[in-house]
């Protein structure tokens, strides 16, 4: 049962959607099933929701060469069924790995990146991997910062997501591995990469984590190690060997051994590279 009553609103503008969200108590309705926890929880207390819905811009994806823009109000779903977004495996990938309903047809990408909770944790990896950047609006104008320091900062008071664009890099390969708890949908841990090789050496991959961690991540220490040498069982074994066990706090809440997080990660990442 929601704590507390608060009214709803959809704007027709990004103008009068920043009028609206100025008000105390006002925050942004993405649908997404995080918020709906949060309101019966009482972890989220909003006076007024403001759903983006009808802001004309935010609900499509548009290719403009390699570049592709995600606006925020798209679904998991609408992702799915999206051409453009069929030819960059590793989101396809991810996407498929959401196996919630609800999750699928109603959060879309802003919900992802406003809630950040683990079940969009597959979603967010993967854009991870593509150095995904986040367009963000306020009244003064518009700014593009990175997925990862997205991740780590969030949106100011009164932002508005417009958007995220990545870079189809057809060269590229990519791949997301994850193990899915009592086959329930609920992501234990979960590894997007992507690379690109000369040959057989790697001459370029980006690794992110998530489930196994509250908010994904790069792993920068890794895709060092793994950059200028040939794919392989053996090179990729004594890369992740070498993965310090501090470089992450490893947590989920269905499986607390972090050692066994951490056994479970280096699985899904060689697994992810082989693959790719």
């Amino acid at each position: 049962m929601i704590q507390n009553p608060f009214s709803y609103t959809a704007p027709d503008s990004i103008a009068e959607a920043f009028s609206l969200l100025s008000k105390s108590g006002s925050e942004v309705f993405t649908g997404d099933q995080a918020f709906i926890g949060n309101t019966k929880t009482g972890h989220a207390r909003p006076s007024t929701v403001v759903s983006l819905r009808n802001i004309p811009g935010l609900n499509s994806i548009i290719q403009h060469g390699d570049q592709l823009i995600i606006g925020s109000s798209v679904s998991f779903s609408a992702m799915l069924a999206d051409a453009a977004i069929g030819s960059v495996p590793v989101l396809v990938e991810a996407l498929r790995a959401i196996k919630d309903p609800h999750l699928k047809n109603h959060s879309n990408v802003g919900g992802a990146l406003y809630h950040r909770s683990t079940s969009h944790g597959p979603l967010l990896a993967a854009l991870l991997s593509l150095d995904a950047s986040v367009s963000l609006s306020d009244p003064w104008g518009d700014k593009n910062i990175t997925l990862e320091n997205y991740l780590t900062a969030g949106s100011g008071q009164g932002e508005i997501i417009k958007s995220v664009t990545l870079t189809i890099n057809r060269t590229a390969a990519g791949s997301f591995r994850h193990i899915d708890y009592l086959k329930v949908g609920e992501i234990v841990c979960g590894a997007a990469v992507v690379l690109a090789t000369k040959g057989e050496t790697i001459s370029k991959i980006s690794v992110a984590a998530c489930g196994c961690v509250s908010i994904p991540v790069r792993l920068r220490n890794l895709e060092n190690s793994l950059t200028g040498v040939k794919v392989s069982r053996e090179n990729i074994e004594a890369a992740l060997h070498e993965l310090p066990t501090d470089e992450l706090t490893l947590s989920n809440v269905n499986i607390s051994n972090p050692s066994y997080l951490f056994h479970l990660l280096k699985v899904l990442i060689k697994r992810a590279v082989l693959k790719s």
